[in-house]
């Protein structure tokens, strides 16, 4: 069974991530509504918006990350969630389309501080031995609010306007904020560099050779670029096909009720995947689980693409419980990856690893969704779901093949939270 991390901080974090991530799903719904039903914008307009939504992870991520090892970890994180709530209150008032892509780009550019924040007290706060169950119970609030926030607010648009529903967002990231209020100040990593006198024996880098020592470190260490590699090419083998799923489920046959059922069958495979996950007690390896994840997700993948190609008929009673296994089997791929960055990075050095792994994975991903659309227009819908598919069974295989070349620290072979700074200034 899961347990809950000991640290009582470390709660207060999760906790917070509850609202934070339920925002971030109101958010999507607010949009996506207003560009369909309010107004009728051009196709264009959605990969403006993907674009806008995931561009700053690329462009501003970098310089969070190096930022993140500089700072108090709980002054970041509350900044970025006021940073949050503000661009959300924005959003209310945005008139026409250009202004809500600008407004989203600038929520995004701050909400790149949070996530190497998050990750960093993860580290800081976790006893090594928690790492995986930790991170799951993370994967499992992320899940959840897949599960609810699109089904909350399609309830709120049946009462209020887009714009009212970020009104409503707005203070939700407040109450995400609040709850982070509750941590303790000079929350970070015990500087690697720092002498016994408290100095450091390391000359002061500035904000670009800071940057580019977190490419180093990953450089350094093939248990994290091997692994931020199979992360990135995994996630482009998804994004080839993810964004054509509604018109899939359409040409099947299904209708618009299904395609609702089956995001929703992904986010409870993905909640009960990362409590399976969470639940493993003795050491195993990380490829052990991501490796047999990419596999079985690319099965049904696959399925799809040849059924979509092909027009076979695909029963309900298989579609749905086939989100539910590609959700469930997505958990053993991401929260290992997250747990082997914390175990593997130097402790004042996290915000920029993740940052690096956050902007490779960005790079991967953007180009995607434009090859998956040319293949879909040229050579039929099913195509870009055999060919993202395949990808993902040639990493699961090549991933399950690595275990005995690439090596993991353990975490009953490293110190735990204890030997982090938690100094509480005045």
């Amino acid at each position: 069974m899961m347990k809950l991390p000991k640290n009582r901080d470390l709660r207060r974090i999760l906790m917070a991530q509850v609202p934070a991530d339920f925002a971030d799903w109101l958010d999507y719904v607010a949009i996506i509504s207003l560009f369909t039903y309010t107004w009728s914008v051009e196709p264009i307009y959605f990969a403006f918006f993907a674009l806008a939504f995931s561009l700053p992870y690329l462009i501003v991520g970098p310089f969070s990350g190096a930022l993140v090892d500089r700072c108090d970890l709980k002054t970041v994180m509350v900044w970025s969630n006021l940073g949050r709530a503000a661009s959300t209150f924005a959003l209310a008032f945005a008139g026409q389309p250009e202004l809500v892509l600008v407004l989203v780009f600038i929520r995004s550019s701050v909400d790149s501080f949070f996530s190497p924040a998050k990750q960093t007290a993860i580290q800081v706060l976790a006893e090594k031995s928690e790492l995986m169950a930790t991170n799951s119970l993370s994967q499992i609030l992320n899940q959840a609010s897949k599960i609810v926030g699109p089904a909350v607010g399609g309830a709120l648009l049946i009462f209020v306007s887009s714009q009212s529903v970020f009104v409503v967002n707005g203070f939700v990231s407040l109450l995400a904020l609040a709850i982070l209020l509750w941590l303790p100040k000079g929350l970070r990593p015990k500087n690697s560099g720092e002498t016994e006198a408290g100095g450091t024996d390391q000359k002061k880098m500035g904000i670009f050779a800071e940057i580019a020592e977190g490419y180093k470190t990953v450089g350094r260490i093939p248990a994290l670029w091997v692994t931020i590699g199979l992360g990135a090419f995994g996630f482009f083998a998804i994004f080839l096909h993810d964004t054509l799923i509604g018109p899939v489920t359409k040409l099947l046959g299904f209708d618009q009720s299904i395609l609702g059922l089956t995001v929703t069958a992904v986010g409870a495979g993905g909640v009960l995947g990362a409590l399976a996950v969470g639940s493993i007690k003795r050491p195993i390896h990380p490829y052990a689980l991501i490796g047999p994840g990419m596999f079985i997700a690319s099965l049904f993948t696959l399925l799809l693409g040849f059924a979509a190609t092909n027009m076979w008929a695909f029963p309900l009673w298989i579609f749905v419980p086939g989100a539910f296994v590609i959700g469930f089997a997505s958990s053993g791929i991401f929260v290992p990856m997250r747990t082997v960055l914390q175990l593997e990075t130097p402790p004042d050095k996290m915000g920029r690893v993740t940052a690096v792994s956050e902007a490779v994975t960005v790079t991967a991903m953007m180009g995607a969704p434009f090859i998956g659309a040319m293949l879909a227009t040229n050579y039929g819908l099913g195509v870009p779901f055999v060919i993202g598919g395949g990808l993902s069974l040639v990493l699961g295989l090549g991933t399950i093949a690595l275990i005995p070349f690439i090596k993991f620290k353990k975490a009953d072979e490293q110190p735990d939270s204890q030997e982090a700074e938690l100094a509480n200034a005045s």
